[in-house]
């Protein structure tokens, strides 16, 4: 399923994860991100988790939400990043999209 969402008054398109082998998948499944597009990840309640781009060969931004929309955390990523990226407040939605540059 793909929803279409605006992120700081730019339209994205997101393709929806909800199934444990979605989230595992990831971003790893695009050799790149075209222009307004990335992922969402939905979780049922509230969590925390570490978020890997390891694998990733381009700069991402990871936004992570409160089960009312709100941006509570977000960090730019690197190319192959071996840090792993996570929230230490609860959060019900993470997006990861491409990032310009």
């Amino acid at each position: 399923m793909i929803i279409q969402c605006k992120i700081n008054g730019i339209a994205y398109k997101l393709d929806v994860l909800m199934s444990k082998d979605e989230k595992q998948e990831g971003l790893k499944k695009y050799n790149y991100l075209p222009d307004h597009r990335g992922v969402i990840f939905v979780y049922y309640k509230d969590n925390i988790s570490n978020y890997d781009f390891s694998k990733i060969g381009y700069k991402c931004r990871i936004l992570f939400l409160n089960s009312n929309y709100e941006v509570i955390y977000h960090e730019k990523t690197k190319p192959y990043q071996d840090k792993l990226v996570s929230c230490n407040v609860p959060c019900r939605y993470v997006i990861e999209i491409g990032s310009p540059g």
